[in-house]
């Protein structure tokens, strides 16, 4: 009896340690001497299935949104500074991308993550600055557009069937 209550004890705190790794990654920004945690956001995914014809399935398409017009955080300047925790994820792996805005909801461009215009995250575009062991200060070299954007890995874990994305959201004005 003890030996089964002890299985279901570490089964459960090994659930809760894989849960704490998966999402230890986070982008704060940097305003008038304080942090501003952007909270993780996941994309949800419409697929429009194509057209049947003589039993000829044509490709089903795909798109992914953001829920809303705005994001939860305004950032200061078209310039703005972003604390970011790598984890165990490489920085250079982590891209910005512009969304676009509709009626009630904001459009990723393109359903793939890598065929959008994505803005790596290295010394071509950021300047970068080490905030700790697993934190970097980083901050767009060339001013950004007003508008919506979000952060993310590109060799982040898909999440469910359909392979939404973890971001971090926010508004430039």
């Amino acid at each position: 009896m003890n030996c089964t209550i002890f299985k279901h004890t570490t089964a459960a705190l090994l659930l809760m340690t894989a849960e704490i790794g998966t999402h230890a990654q986070s982008v704060e920004t940097i305003s008038v001497d304080r942090t501003y945690a952007i909270e993780a956001q996941q994309t949800q995914t419409e697929v429009k299935p194509g057209w049947k014809i003589a039993d000829i399935q044509l490709k089903s398409r795909m798109q992914r949104y953001l829920w809303g017009t705005r994001a939860k955080q305004l950032v200061d300047g078209n310039r703005p500074q972003f604390i970011v925790n790598t984890d165990s994820l490489l920085l250079s792996d982590m891209v910005l991308i512009k969304l676009k805005t509709k009626k009630s909801y904001r459009k990723i461009p393109k359903a793939v993550l890598r065929d959008n215009d994505c803005i790596f995250v290295n010394l071509n575009n950021f300047s970068i600055q080490a905030h700790g062991d697993e934190s970097f200060i980083i901050q767009p070299l060339s001013p950004l557009d007003a508008g919506e954007y979000f952060f993310t890995w590109l060799t982040g874990e898909p999440i469910g069937d359909l392979g939404d994305w973890r971001v971090w959201p926010f508004s430039i004005r």
